[in-house]
């Protein structure tokens, strides 16, 4: 799988999570990328993403600012 794949599915994964009303809760980043989770504002229910990819890590940077409306 291309660099170009893999950057697209951790953003589609990403947006998977936001439309289902997912919010961002924590990040963790380390050598490895970043560990993402993200909570259900309806149900408290958690998912953890393993967000490897530079580029996807600045997707969800800018997602989490709009989120916090910075």
């Amino acid at each position: 799988m291309s660099e170009y794949q893999f950057v697209e599915k951790e953003i589609q994964q990403i947006n998977e999570l936001l439309a289902e009303n997912y919010i961002f809760k924590s990040i963790t980043e380390d050598l490895e990328g970043a560990f993402v989770t993200f909570m259900n504002v309806e149900n408290n229910d958690e998912r953890l993403l393993h967000i490897k990819m530079a580029d996807a890590r600045k997707y969800f940077s800018s997602k989490l600012s709009e989120q916090l409306k910075i």
